[in-house]
């Protein structure tokens, strides 16, 4: 133990605080050589050993680093510093490989001595496609104060945080920001974007310094080509973080539990469907109800002169075509899409077993009915008296 004044750990500091690296190196290393369950200063041990030109020794630094991060379950900072070693060494490509075995074998440990992490996506792959993934993965750096993302911007990426912290900020539709929750270690953001429209759909920004991990559609799709099971993992994380998300924000499905919400949206089954296609014609008998997952469908009919009266414009994460499945009418208007679109549809069938399941769900969904009912009723008010306006003029 040192006998100085300070610990060894402070000295390391004060040391860099004056800029003497190689002092502050000493420093650490004697720091670490007492505490090396102290990770996070045996990183700095690699950081400053690169500052310092000694590029191999920084090598086996992040090395040795990363290997006790991803035995003790701590994929993230495992991958961070990995990457760290392939910006120095480009060909050390099989430290993926390790990183992605010793992964696998802590998540089959029965009792790991830390609890171990279920990180979305990455505990749900098997040895082959985890290494597949680590190797499409990019890690960003961020200050305190830096936007990830902005509302509105286009984006199709997920993001992971890998230290640090950030806040999630959503417009009100009166054009009020407001926050949402705060992210930590370990949880994902940018989900809607990636399995909808392509959009960010609120604004992260940093609360501290921290690095991101960064994971595109892109090279997703590239993943799915030679490993096709991880669709089915993406798809399971689609229902878990967006589905969901989806029933709690929406007035007809947030009346029911969690547990409830899960197995109705277990029935919906999606569909991907052309431009310009109509789902169903005013007048048909009603078949389904449909959950808008990315893309547009318009609902409209048209006047005795043929002339469009467009009701609504149905965007991700709404509903339509409850009206006719609920007071059991023929549809009452047009719904077609506007652009290539995603559907998710629950069945007329599976519709009323639920109707009949979860009172609270047909409460909601006629009030909801109802408003709609009186929307289009105004509507067409509005475009009779314009009609009766030109024939005065």
């Amino acid at each position: 133990m040192s006998s100085k004044k300070y610990p060894f750990k402070e000295e390391a500091q004060a040391a860099l605080a004056k800029g003497d690296l190689k002092k502050a190196l000493e420093y650490y290393r004697n720091h670490c050589a007492e505490e090396p369950e102290d990770l996070r200063s045996c990183v700095k041990v690699g950081e400053l050993l690169e500052r310092l030109g000694r590029k191999k020794e920084a090598i086996q630094a992040y090395r040795d680093a990363a290997e006790a991060y991803a035995k003790d379950g701590f994929l993230l900072q495992a991958i961070s510093l990995n990457k760290m070693v392939l910006r120095i060494d480009p060909k050390a490509k099989e430290i993926n490989d390790r990183l992605a075995q010793l992964y696998q074998e802590k998540a089959r440990e029965a009792k790991p001595l830390r609890p171990f992490p279920a990180i979305p996506l990455f505990s749900e792959l098997n040895e082959k496609e985890l290494q597949s993934l680590l190797q499409k993965v990019q890690v960003k750096t961020f200050l305190k104060n830096d936007f990830i993302c902005r509302e509105g911007e286009a984006g199709d990426s997920l993001f992971v945080i890998i230290r640090g912290e950030a806040e999630v900020r959503k417009k009100t539709p009166k054009d009020k920001e407001v926050r949402i929750r705060n992210l930590k270690e370990g949880d994902f953001l940018g989900e809607f974007g990636f399995f909808t429209d392509q959009k960010r759909h609120a604004t992260v920004k940093t609360l501290t310094e921290g690095e991101i991990l960064e994971i595109s559609k892109d090279e997703l799709n590239e993943i799915i080509k030679i490993y096709p099971r991880v669709k089915e993992v993406l798809n399971k994380l689609f229902r878990q973080r967006v589905l969901d998300t989806f029933f709690v924000l929406s007035p007809l499905f947030s009346p029911l539990s969690s547990q409830e919400r899960d197995e109705v949206f277990r029935c919906f089954r999606l569909q991907k469907v052309p431009e310009e296609t109509f789902l169903f014609r005013q007048g048909d008998p009603p078949a389904s109800l449909y959950l808008v997952k990315s893309g547009e469908v318009e609902i409209f009919t048209l006047d005795r002169h043929g002339r469009k009266v467009t009701f609504a414009r149905v965007r991700s994460g709404n509903f339509f075509g409850e009206v006719g499945l609920l007071f059991k009418k023929s549809r009452m208007a047009h719904a077609k899409t506007t652009q290539p679109t995603e559907l998710l549809e629950l069945t007329h069938e599976d519709f009323e077993v639920f109707l009949h399941r979860f009172p609270a769900l047909r409460v909601a969904l006629k009030e909801i009915s109802l408003e709609r009912l009186a929307r289009m009723k105004e509507l067409l008010s509005k475009d009779a008296v314009e009609k009766a306006r030109e024939v005065m003029v």
